[in-house]
């Protein structure tokens, strides 16, 4: 009863008890917030003046902070975030930062990508993200970047280019983020001893012939807004990666696969955009398939999409984008010509925003003939319809009757 009422009593005081926690809880609730709004505590109490100064999260994002301080000109704006993380930088106490972030989304000045960076090295870092742009010229990291044994994830997205180097030599990296990377050689992942994870995002290879991504310990690549236009003609991927296990393609056109080995992949996702249609894509013609001028272009996104999808042959788990079964369905002869590998799919996923969806059968029986075990799963809830022009999956157990094959809405 005693203890209650001095329960009541403290609530009645308005007793600052989220003051009263040690810094390391303290800061993990600020680790939630954006910079300007961690250094905005300062104003609470004395007992919060100092707590920012620590803080081992630093998120600069423009966004919010022009919004929280906002002046008539955007000019204005940026030249009073970029003062803002010039004052928190030199005002914060000398001790190590865990992860640094800056999010502008529009043109920045490099000399403030630059000095991060430095900051970044200098108090042993583990986790940067840089997604910015910057439109004059690419920007070129600073030399010591490349010497930081701290940095254990990197996020680097810069609309207007990124000019990376022969060699990144960043030992202790697990996950990496590349965005708007232009002209590189992937040989340079080899330098990465550790890396696992990899996100190759709108990335220009217009001068590029073979594009090799070497890397030994890598589990998880996604190569995502893979643009025919920024992506040289006829640019071949080499990939060196014995233990990766999952796989995701985003992009308008498919990847041209030379020399790869996946033999130790599960997972894969694909989604092709839906504005491939605009484009002209060559493709290998075999000598007794004749393909007419006006299929060609059908035909030839057909065929490199079947050569594409032919590499992931090992895979448990395949998911798809209905537009994909769209461009299959268009080219029955070359699904009979080039027989699904798919000996170890388990699951064909697809990815739809529709309520109506129609599988024609030539395309469903494709998958199923491979595979002795079999199950299809959409999304979301939606209503499937089957092109009745061939055996379906209502006679599966004719076409495949070792297996099970069944439908899993």
């Amino acid at each position: 009863m005693e203890s209650r009422t001095r329960k009541r009593s403290s609530l009645n005081n308005n007793e600052d008890r989220i003051s009263t926690l040690p810094n390391v809880l303290l800061h993990h609730i600020l680790s939630f917030l954006d910079a300007v709004q961690v250094v905005q505590t300062c104003v609470l109490s004395r007992r919060w003046m100092d707590v920012w100064k620590s803080h081992p999260y630093l998120d600069f994002n423009f966004e919010t902070f022009s919004s929280l301080i906002s002046s008539y000109y955007y000019d204005d704006d940026m030249n009073n975030f970029t003062d803002f993380i010039s004052h928190v930088l030199v005002r914060r106490n000398n001790v190590k930062a865990f992860k640094l972030s800056l999010d502008t989304r529009r043109d920045c000045q490099y000399s403030v990508v630059e000095s991060l960076i430095y900051y970044a090295v200098k108090h042993y870092v583990e986790e940067i993200s840089i997604n910015t742009a910057h439109w004059d010229v690419p920007i070129v990291l600073p030399r010591c970047f490349f010497d930081c044994e701290s940095l254990r994830s990197l996020k680097l997205k810069v609309d207007g280019g990124l000019a990376l180097p022969k060699s990144l030599g960043l030992q202790s990296l697990k996950t990496l983020h590349l965005g708007g990377a232009q002209n590189f050689d992937g040989k340079i992942f080899s330098s990465c001893p550790n890396l696992e994870n990899l996100t190759i995002e709108d990335i220009c290879l217009n001068v590029i012939e073979n594009f090799n991504i070497h890397a030994l310990s890598l589990k998880s690549l996604e190569i995502l807004n893979w643009r025919y236009n920024r992506i040289k003609q006829g640019c071949k991927v080499m990939l060196f990666a014995p233990k990766l296990t999952s796989f995701k393609f985003d992009g308008n056109t498919p990847l041209f696969w030379s020399e790869v080995n996946l033999t130790s992949l599960d997972d894969v996702n694909v989604v092709l955009q839906r504005y491939y249609h605009n484009h002209y894509y060559p493709f290998y013609v075999v000598e007794d398939e004749y393909i007419s001028e006006e299929e060609e272009t059908e035909q030839g996104l057909g065929l490199n999409l079947i050569k594409m999808l032919h590499q992931f042959c090992s895979a448990k788990s395949l998911t798809l984008s209905m537009n994909i079964i769209e461009v299959l369905s268009k080219v029955p002869a070359a699904l009979n010509k080039h027989p699904s590998p798919f000996s170890n799919l388990k699951y064909l996923k697809l990815k739809t925003d529709h309520k109506d969806v129609t599988l024609p059968a030539h395309v469903l029986n494709y998958f199923l003939r491979s595979s002795s075990l079999l199950k299809l799963r959409l999304k979301s809830a939606v209503c499937i319809k089957l092109a009745e022009k061939e055996p379906c999956i209502r006679c599966v157990s004719k076409i495949c009757p070792k297996g099970k094959k069944e439908i899993v809405g």
